[in-house]
């Protein structure tokens, strides 16, 4: 076996970049081919190691291109699509006086030993015009039982787009002007036209197309139609003989390597792949297509089933149908098994669970609520992940061998349990990495205008999520961090894999040995080495960070702390992590020593304890440094004062006047809503005793001077004051009672229900004088100008105005329909097109998009148009009626440079909520991350929960 340890660390993270190929005088030879999927589908996009600022991903699956496993219909040609049997009557036909034949070089796999061939034409037979040929067999001579050299059997025809199509009988027609697909087919990727997958269609029933190799076209001939275009065969899947590619794997199995020329006429090419893959298995009495395909389309099937069914049909390929499966199917089935994938049904049948391949580092992720899966399922849950992540090592590898293809039979069963192996020992890879970013520009230094200090909180905490959500790393990492960079602390929790995830069997000379007695001390070895890992990227986040603690939570990052490490950055940074990058770590001697790993490691102070198995048990972690708990003091009780530039732009003084979570009033917000609940039968009785509430809540408001009350419904609506009219610098808030506001939308409600139109109005307005950026109170009263006049044209002027304050992504997506509709209803169905469609593109799944979609196709029908706008239409459109495009672009600069400034000034739990919404407004998943850390830090959740709205 080759050293694939070395091949695998200096190759895995290089970016796989194809160039489009520029159409030239060339081109007039190419047959006509349609753009399918793309060349690098299989490869993890934009490598986090070789280009940083790259966090997309060849996989995306707009890049994908036609579902390889959609239906297809089977050809009908001839034969019905089945070869010719040889111990059955066959027509003959005769080859011309000096035909031209192109005699095929034996193939390996027949099992009648005949010969093959590709003619043009026959004796009083001729092709659909433009075609490649007939394939033949030479016919048997009844006289001697010996193959003829002037009588031949059509198996099959090649046409101009390269399809091949069974058949006994010549053609007089081209199947595939009719849209018939091929029983194999050349299908040209999108970025490289003379590239592309060979694939069959399975005679399985299920219509599966597989792909079994790569051609690479060759231009250099003086034209298809003779034959003369020739070709390479780049990957195959099926042993080709002469026609196969070059070997670039020892140890892989027969069909990898070549034994002849690379180039060859491009119908002799593709003869030999349907000979191989297609004509040969059905007269051995096979399935088409078992144990061949892309690794990566394994995936994508996994993706497009509910998941329970994808595994075990990955199980089933691999295990009751291992005598035709792959290597690859093999691995896959039994790593899968190991990891207790047969018991993800029951917990599919409780709980929503899906998988995904992440973007940013091609690894799986499953998806899944953490509050409902946890214990023993998620244990189950991310052990699954653990071993697809496994088979993602094996797939990059597999594509490394076999020009990027990762077809299932590229490595052997020992080859893609070394992917895996490997993946569990390139610590030395890591660490490279994350020294590449010591000088790498921080992406969200700024965002939407806005620019953090150098150095600063909020640039070594979004530095260290950036480099941390780029590892590519086997088993899932969770994290939380908090920092000081004035003292120069910083404090990491992060998740630590459990016993049940780590693999349950090595593979050996001597086969498959199990190891599950040692899974727990092999866990505390990974943990440990990973806890390096973190406290190198935690250094290089920040350069003014000098102490350090490192806190490993057991399978999520709310679990029970098993180890707590602290270190000083010169002792660390000068000789820890030399030693990752040595490779020291990487010693497979070490996976079972955690204490050998720890005493590497030479923390400054540590709390860990091992079990009998040398496992990890809980512990009380190091003491949090007092300068990271000074700005975790719960808001609506933090005294300390703001910076003067924060309080011109937010109208406070100290971090308690921006909190809008906590409730004070003698009468709680709900407790309105209890009312007229309660007194729903009788609209009289609750709005007599809400208006009661209402008066003493009034009676209970102090003197505010020239401060203004002020209720936010969301957080991040308290950082948008600076955008009101009537802000100035000297501007103060003082938070208004939640009651104060829910009354009078209570009892704006009561009056529409009761078609008051003017008392609802009133009401609401003084509700919106107290929530000026609170967009949901333009939604109450749109829905009030419908529900009581009719009014559309008035609910649409409402919510048009409600869009230039609203920026919760919830109050856009919902604000449009309702725009859209009311448009509509005022026969505007230009623009209420432009709304359902940028309301249906931002993706948000809300329960009513299925009604929304329903009301877009009958607009659509309407208006005869067959397909939605895209956004720059939408854009344009929604400008031309003055509509704005939400948010608007003055509000998420005011948002980040609200929280960027507050998370500087030490006041994350201010900027939590607001760095949320700038990431779902970007779908840049890191701030999502930073959100993270900025609401809890390295606190306990639940406690932090429980602080914000204490006896509440």
């Amino acid at each position: 076996m080759p050293n694939m340890l070395r091949f695998h660390q200096i190759t895995r993270y290089i970016a796989q970049t194809t160039e489009t190929e520029s159409e030239n005088a060339a081109h007039h030879a190419m047959p006509t081919l349609m753009p399918e999927d793309t060349r690098n589908m299989q490869e993890p996009l934009g490598n986090p190691y070789q280009n940083p600022e790259s966090t997309q991903s060849a996989q995306s699956a707009a890049g994908l291109g036609t579902d390889p496993f959609s239906p297809v219909t089977p050809v009908s040609v001839g034969g019905q699509g089945q070869s010719a049997p040889t111990n059955q009557s066959v027509q003959t036909y005769q080859l011309p006086f000096l035909a031209k034949v192109s005699r095929l070089a034996p193939i390996p796999g027949d099992p009648t030993n005949s010969r093959y061939g590709i003619v043009m034409r026959l004796k009083d037979v001729s092709q659909p015009q433009n075609g490649l040929g007939y394939i033949v067999r030479f016919a048997d001579d009844p006289a001697t039982g010996k193959q003829n050299n002037k009588q031949v059997q059509i198996i099959a025809w090649i046409s101009k787009s390269l399809k091949v199509y069974p058949t006994t009988v010549p053609l007089t027609n081209d199947p595939s002007t009719n849209d018939v697909e091929g029983e194999l087919h050349f299908d040209a990727w999108t970025d490289q036209k003379n590239l592309g997958a060979v694939r069959i269609q399975s005679n399985d029933g299920l219509n599966r197309t597989i792909t079994i190799g790569e051609l690479q076209l060759d231009f250099s001939g003086s034209g298809y139609s003779t034959g003369s275009l020739n070709g390479i065969a780049t990957a195959s899947s099926v042993d080709l003989g002469p026609y196969g590619p070059a070997a670039t794997n020892s140890a892989a199995p027969a069909h990898a390597t070549n034994t002849g020329s690379a180039r060859h006429p491009l119908n002799s090419l593709l003869a030999a792949f349907w000979l191989a893959a297609a004509h040969f298995p059905k007269l051995r009495g096979e399935q088409l297509g078992m144990g061949a395909g892309r690794i990566v389309e394994i995936f994508q099937n996994m993706q497009n089933k509910p998941l329970a069914d994808a595994l075990d049909e990955i199980i089933w390929r691999g295990t009751t149908n291992s005598n035709t499966a792959s290597p690859f199917e093999r691995f896959a089935a039994r790593q899968l098994i190991e990891a207790g994938a047969g018991q993800i049904r029951e917990i599919t049948a409780e709980h929503n669970l899906d998988v995904v391949q992440l973007d940013s580092t091609g690894q799986f992720w499953m998806r899944f609520n953490r509050n409902e899966i946890t214990g023993l399922q998620r244990d189950i849950v991310l052990s699954v992940e653990g071993a697809l992540n496994r088979l993602a090592a094996a797939s990059r590898i597999a594509a490394k061998y076999d020009n990027g293809m990762g077809l299932v039979t590229t490595l052997t069963e020992a080859q893609d349990y070394r992917a895996g192996f490997d993946e569990l020992h390139e610590w030395d890879t890591h660490t490279s990495f994350i020294q590449s970013r010591a000088d790498a520009r921080n992406s969200n230094l700024t965002v939407r205008g806005a620019t953090a200090a150098r150095g600063g909180m909020w640039d070594v905490m979004s530095r260290f999520v950036d480099i941390c959500e780029r590892l590519i790393l086997p088993y899932r990492v969770e994290y939380r961090c908090d920092a000081n960079p004035d003292t120069g602390e910083m404090v990491v929790n992060f998740t630590v894999p459990t016993s049940l995830m780590m693999p349950a069997s090595v593979l050996t000379d001597s086969g498959w040995v199990g190891i599950r007695e040692q899974r727990a001390a092999q866990a505390a070895s990974y943990a440990l080495r990973l806890a390096g890992i973190i406290a190198q990227a935690a250094f290089t986040a920040g350069t003014n960070i000098t102490s350090l603690t490192v806190n490993g939570t057991l399978g999520s990052v709310t679990g029970a702390p098993v180890l707590s490490l602290a270190f000083t950055r010169t002792p660390f940074m000068m000789g820890t992590v030399p030693a990752f990058m040595a490779g020291q770590f990487n010693d497979p001697a070490l996976d079972s020593d955690p204490a050998a790993v720890l005493q590497m490691l030479r923390p400054s102070a540590q709390v860990i304890s091992f079990g009998p198995d040398r496992g990890l048990t809980p512990i009380t972690a190091l003491p949090i440094p007092q300068a990271i708990l000074a700005h975790r003091v719960p808001l609506w009780r933090d005294d300390r004062e703001l910076p003067d530039d924060l309080k011109a732009l937010l109208g406070a003084d100290f971090g308690r006047d921006l909190d809008v979570m906590y409730d004070g009033a003698s009468i709680k917000g709900g407790e309105i809503f209890q009312i007229a609940e309660q007194n729903e039968d009788s609209p009289m009785s609750a709005s007599l005793e809400i208006e009661s509430a209402l008066m003493g809540l009034q009676s209970e408001m102090p003197d505010l001077g020239e401060r203004k009350p002020l209720y936010c419904e969301h957080p991040l609506m308290r950082l948008l004051v600076a955008n009101l009219p009537d802000h100035t610098p000297q501007t103060r808030y003082v938070k208004a009672p939640d009651a104060l506001y829910n009354s009078h939308i209570a009892l704006a409600r009561i009056h529409r229900d009761s078609g008051d139109l003017d008392g609802s109005l009133a009401q609401l307005q003084q509700a919106l004088a107290l929530a000026p950026t609170t967009a949901q109170l333009f939604v109450d009263e749109s829905i009030t100008y419908v529900d009581i006049a009719g009014d559309h044209a008035k609910g649409a002027d409402v919510l048009t105005r409600g869009l230039a304050v609203a920026v919760m992504p919830g109050d856009v997506n919902f604000m449009y329909y309702r725009l859209a509709y009311s448009l509509w209803q005022t026969n505007n169905r230009e623009a209420a097109l432009a709304c359902y469609a940028f309301m249906l593109g931002m993706g948000f799944h809300a329960q009513y998009e299925e009604a929304a979609e329903v009301e877009v196709r009958e607009l659509m029908q309407e208006m005869g148009v067959d397909s939605l706008p895209d956004m720059d239409a939408v854009t344009h459109t929604l400008n031309k009626h003055g509509i704005p495009v939400a948010p608007l672009t003055s509000q998420t600069e005011l948002l980040a440079k609200a929280a960027i400034r507050l998370v500087d000034a030490g006041f994350p739990l201010a900027a939590d909520e607001a760095v949320w919404a700038l990431g779902a407004l970007s779908n840049d998943d890191r701030l999502g991350a930073l959100r993270q850390s900025l609401r809890f830090g390295v606190l306990d959740e639940d406690a932090v929960l429980a602080s914000e709205r204490p006896a509440n």
